[in-house]
């Protein structure tokens, strides 16, 4: 059953698996996305699908649930100390396509490239959310349980929270 789903239309099989993965963001408990923010997601997922199929799908899933995850660490204390993300970290179409432009690029591209090139295109593809994983790891495990952060233009101790400072902890989360 599987296989005759996949082997129909790639932009339908797509606004099928979006809108019902949207739907249940939408009736969760606990809210990963802005109204807006599934409207663009759905945009996203579709494109993705469509271009690189399931593959691609998961690796964009993968990002978005592990990368929601990772936000809600230490949420008290953040949101005590005001460094939280705002809206309780629920992401909007600025945070989508933030996360995610440079994937769709390389996603886009991979339809009018030829085959050599299209797996330098996967790899960035990966790579681009792998990078931006680390980078939401990284920063919110930093401003959860970092002890002392640092500018990391100056290296001067900042506070935790501080666009740019680093902290040992959410660099080895990070990594």
């Amino acid at each position: 059953m599987l296989d005759d789903i996949l082997s129909l239309n790639p932009w339908l099989v797509a606004v099928g698996v979006n809108t019902v993965f949207l739907a249940m963001v939408w009736i969760a408990p606990k809210k990963l996305l802005t109204p807006a923010g599934i409207v663009h997601a759905w945009i996203l997922g579709v494109l993705i699908w469509g271009t690189l199929s399931w593959p691609g799908y998961t690796v964009v899933g993968f990002y978005f649930l592990v990368g929601s995850g990772v936000t809600r660490i230490g949420m008290a204390q953040k949101e005590a100390a005001g460094i939280a993300e705002k809206r309780s970290g629920a992401r909007g179409p600025e945070n989508v396509w933030g996360s995610a432009l440079t994937g769709a690029i390389c996603a886009l591209g991979t339809l009018v490239v030829d085959a050599p090139y299209q797996q330098l295109l996967l790899l960035g593809y990966v790579a681009s959310f792998a990078t931006k994983l680390s980078d939401t790891t990284a920063s919110e495990v930093g401003k959860a349980y970092g002890k002392r952060t640092f500018l990391i233009t100056t290296l001067q101790p900042v506070a935790r929270g501080t666009e740019g400072a680093v902290s040992l902890e959410g660099t080895l989360a990070g990594v």
